[in-house]
């Protein structure tokens, strides 16, 4: 397994059943919401002078690092130009938004990995589509440490209604997606 992989793997595993508890139980009073039921993060994956889990009931931060960071504030922009580049039908700025080796799944499609596979994925989902009315709303965007960053949006695509999730690394000063999956919002 290579280093970047092994790291996309230990970041999907603290982050996303943080996600879906927090997306999935919103506004309950639940164990799992307050992290009791959960295990701690791994200690590579916190940002620096964070301690505990970061879900300590109370804690500013309970489902996470708390949203305008630097580094969540920049994977926020990137995530926006794609949303952007999508309401234009523009396939060039849209690829450009992902790593060389990203991985996206989107509802209903077979997953992509590369850019080639990005490209030729998007340009079908946007062929003869008119999405200059689709609506995007970013909910939050988080940093997992120096390098890496989460965003959570929604969106609406005529009738149809999806979730998305954006995993971001910075790659020599420059944000990049390296995955996204999104499904229906039941």
């Amino acid at each position: 397994m290579s280093k970047i992989s092994h790291r996309r793997a230990l970041l999907l595993a603290a982050v996303v059943p943080t996600l879906l508890v927090a997306g999935c139980a919103a506004g309950t009073d639940s164990q799992a919401m307050k992290g009791e039921a959960s295990p701690a993060s791994p200690t590579g994956m916190m940002s620096p002078g964070e301690t505990g889990t970061g879900m300590e009931s109370g804690s500013p931060m309970e489902t996470g690092s708390p949203t305008g960071t630097a580094g969540a504030a920049q994977a926020r922009s990137v995530v926006q130009g794609f949303f952007d580049a999508i309401k234009s039908g523009n396939v060039d700025k849209v690829t450009s938004s992902f790593s060389d080796d990203a991985v996206v799944a989107l509802a209903g499609k077979a997953t992509a990995t590369g850019g080639s596979a990005i490209r030729s994925l998007f340009q079908d989902q946007l062929k003869n589509k008119d999405m200059s009315k689709a609506t995007h709303t970013i909910e939050d965007s988080r940093d997992l440490g120096p390098q890496y960053a989460v965003v959570r949006a929604r969106s609406k695509q005529g009738g149809d209604a999806y979730r998305e999730l954006f995993l971001l690394a910075d790659q020599s000063g420059q944000w990049k997606i390296t995955d996204l999956m999104t499904n229906k919002a039941s």
